[in-house]
């Protein structure tokens, strides 16, 4: 159990690491298949040693993943236009599908999750989980040079998606 509320806060999100990162009904690939898509959703077509690097692997665990993929139907290599000698990886119509699936089915578990909380309940605990990962990545951040692929992958769709509401609010004014 923990001790303190720090420590309650590491032993929520191990839990809740755990469970998202497990396959969920309807799951046709694992947790690791679905960061490859992921960081390809968010950024287009990537050399691999660039995919390799925004998710924080070896280019040989990135080329397992990338390989297992294309043979799935998710990901196709194409010609980078920058060099012929080198190719980039990207997503098929079938990997963008499955994406926005497994992607789809986990946003349900956490609508589920907070079912019956209010409005204000689930916009004050998106702000606090925000400021929070803000200043997790913050803090790594100044230990390491670059940001991590998940951090901008999500900080680019948040940002965007904030700048929408606001211009949302300011038309409606």
């Amino acid at each position: 159990m923990p001790q303190t509320p720090v420590e309650g806060v590491l032993h929520a999100f191990t839990r809740i690491g755990r469970r998202l990162k497990s396959k969920q009904a309807g799951d046709t690939i694992d947790h690791s298949a679905h960061l490859v898509l992921f960081v390809l959703r968010c950024n287009g077509a990537l050399r691999l040693s660039d995919l390799a690097a925004r998710m924080e692997l070896d280019a040989s665990t990135a080329s397992r993943h990338v390989r297992a993929l294309e043979q799935a139907g998710l990901l196709r290599r194409s010609a980078d236009p920058d060099d012929g000698r080198a190719f980039r990886v990207e997503l098929t119509e079938q990997g963008t599908a499955e994406w926005e699936a497994a992607s789809k089915r986990r946003m349900e578990l956490l609508s589920q999750a907070m079912d019956g909380w209010t409005e204000q309940d689930i916009e004050t605990f998106e702000k606090l989980m925000t400021r929070f990962a803000d200043g997790v990545i913050n803090l790594v951040d100044e230990r390491d040079t670059g940001k991590g692929w998940a951090d901008k992958g999500w900080a680019s769709a948040a940002a965007a998606e904030r700048l929408k509401n606001t211009q949302n609010v300011e038309n409606q004014a």
